[in-house]
């Protein structure tokens, strides 16, 4: 597999570049690809600070969407990617997704040992079981994005007469390959669905295997509180103590999120 990374980033140039250092410091002769998402006007200063740790620099189609919209849909930005970009440049059949909050102290691919080319990683991956739906802001009965979940759920049956449990993620980390972003540009509509269930779910659907690994990512069902774990979607910021005490584990973590300040 040639695994690349995707910096995904749209602020805080300077922790920004701390953290690109870190990726090719550990990651030596990885190609890294910048995507940014931010105001189109400060793309400038971007470019001249990280003309030396990019392998090449896209700025977004979708930059000039609302906050919201990018945070939702920040799934369409990186297809987007792909389409315009992605796919054209050479040295990659997957693409490692680094936001600019993720601290990654080690080799990427020595975190995924036996991923293999063509599959798909997304950090949390696992069944939509009744209990997370129950919870859960994108899929719980009171919640703001209930009806954008059903509407998925009837558009995937409609489409691709897909009636299984659904597989949810939390897309802190991810790794996709070529096949999948190439079969994800036959979606019809893209915008129907959250972005943590409906790319897990695509993949089932297109038949895309799915790496799974335990890179310790808070759920619900976690035995360590939130904050206590390498990686969380919550925004609960990871201690320095509990990145240097995986450090010192020969096995321990080495990619940590959310960290967004310098390292």
């Amino acid at each position: 597999m040639k695994l690349a990374t995707l910096f995904w980033f749209y602020k805080e140039p300077e922790i920004c570049l701390n953290k690109l250092k870190l990726v090719r410091k550990f990651n030596p002769g990885i190609k890294i690809f910048g995507l940014f998402g931010g105001n189109k006007k400060e793309a400038g200063k971007y470019v001249s600070k990280f003309g030396d740790y990019l392998d090449d620099f896209y700025i977004s189609n979708l930059c000039d969407k609302p906050k919201d919209y990018k945070w939702l849909h920040g799934d369409l930005m990186v297809e987007d990617w792909y389409q315009k970009r992605g796919k054209k440049l050479a040295g990659w059949d997957s693409a490692a997704i680094v936001q600019w909050d993720t601290l990654v102290l080690g080799e990427i691919k020595k975190q995924l040992l036996g991923i293999k080319k063509g599959e798909l990683f997304i950090s949390g991956t696992r069944q939509l079981e009744p209990f997370i739906e129950r919870r859960w802001s994108w899929t719980k009965k009171k919640g703001t994005e209930r009806q954008n979940y059903l509407k998925f759920k009837k558009y995937i049956r409609k489409n691709y007469n897909y009636r299984q449990t659904l597989l949810c993620s939390l897309f802190v980390f991810a790794v996709i390959p070529r096949e999948f972003f190439e079969k994800w540009s036959t979606v019809e509509n893209k915008e129907i669905g959250m972005l943590e269930y409906k790319l897990p779910t695509y993949a089932k659907i297109f038949k895309i295997p799915i790496y799974r690994r335990d890179l310790g990512i808070w759920w619900f069902d976690s035995q360590l509180p939130r904050g206590k774990t390498p990686m969380n979607a919550k925004g609960f910021e990871i201690s320095k103590k509990l990145i240097l005490a995986e450090l010192k584990k020969r096995n321990g973590f080495r990619i940590f999120y959310p960290y967004s300040k310098i390292w």
